[in-house]
């Protein structure tokens, strides 16, 4: 039997950024349809933040969270088939992820492209994912769209900007701070709002001329779900896929009486068996391949400064996709 070590961040118990520790663990043998993953590159993810501070439970400790990187497989366990030793793969929502080596569902992986490498996937897996899912099934984008793309300069908000730019549509997006702004101008954006200094009602009825947008991607919440309503056309559609400042408040009647379209999508949803998700990722890396994603450069944190990174992204510092390595 082969134990291999990995250094991995745990938690003890859930709370500020602080409960994130680097310590060394051994791992075990693969069990039947399981690999080793030697990871080279990890995902810092919004969803990684809830898991720490208790917005989602967890009952075993100490645990390991993060939930989507990319790396090599080093071992095989029985009936694992599709995938051998040497084999550049990547998962985009299996828990447990931030690690040096850890033990995974041969189930969960996506055989890499040659031409992605572990930074662009481990950046691009969830994030792009999930921006195929807003913008071709949540809501199909199409030419002549005005759409309004909230946290633009976000890893979700840059990727679901850029894809309906590709499909035609005319892109507003908002950013939290002026120091954002021209980062998602360089995404072909055709218009930025910057909330902390402008008012995203006034703005965007400027840009639109008082007629409203088609569609909202709202992965804000609470902070922007209430003025967004108001920005969409009769019959629009808002698709809230997020909460990052809290739940918003519902007004039900309000979506009735202008005919608005509430979805709450999420990825397991749409993407819950292994052809979907086959269809699903070929696409989106069909889509970095013909560069609607443009260059990848994602912010990188060594794993043992999580707790950095954690802070960094809840503060609103960092830009695009963040992503560990070991």
């Amino acid at each position: 039997m082969i134990h291999q070590e990995s250094g991995v961040i745990q938690i003890k118990k859930q709370g500020s950024p602080s409960v994130l520790e680097f310590v060394s663990t051994i791992i075990a043998e693969p069990a039947a349809n399981q690999v080793v993953l030697r990871q080279e590159a990890i995902a810092l993810n919004f969803v990684d933040i809830m898991f720490r501070n208790g917005t989602f439970p967890l009952n075993n400790f100490p645990a390991t969270i993060g939930v989507e990187a990319a790396g090599v497989i080093e071992q095989v366990g029985k009936n694992v088939t599709d995938f051998a030793v040497g084999d550049r793969v990547g998962y985009f929502f299996s828990l447990g992820a931030y690690a040096e080596r850890r033990l995974i569902n041969a189930s969960d992986l996506i055989r890499l492209p040659d031409n992605v490498s572990f930074d662009e996937a481990a950046s691009m897996m969830a994030k792009g994912l999930t921006a195929r899912m807003l913008i071709k099934q949540a809501y199909s984008v199409k030419k002549g769209d005005i759409v309004l793309v909230h946290a633009a300069a976000g890893g979700v908000g840059s990727l679901v900007s850029k894809w309906a730019k590709a499909l035609g549509a005319t892109v507003i997006g908002t950013v939290g701070s002026a120091g954002k702004k021209n980062y998602a101008l360089s995404h072909g954006i055709d218009h930025v709002v910057v909330l902390d200094s402008e008012d995203l009602v006034k703005e965007v009825n400027h840009l639109t001329e008082n007629k409203g947008v088609d569609v909202v991607f709202d992965g804000v919440g609470k902070a922007t779900f209430s003025q967004s309503l108001t920005l969409l056309k009769n019959g629009g559609t808002m698709v809230l896929f997020g909460s990052s400042s809290g739940e918003p408040a519902i007004d039900k009647s309000f979506l009735d009486k202008n005919n608005i379209n509430l979805i709450r999508p999420s990825v397991g949803n749409y993407l819950n068996d292994a052809e979907s998700i086959k269809l699903a990722s070929e696409d989106m890396f069909d889509a970095f391949e013909k560069g609607i994603f443009g260059t990848i450069n994602p912010t990188i944190y060594n794993l043992r400064d999580a707790s950095k990174a954690h802070q960094d992204l809840e503060s609103g510092i960092t830009k695009g996709s963040v992503i560990f390595h070991i």
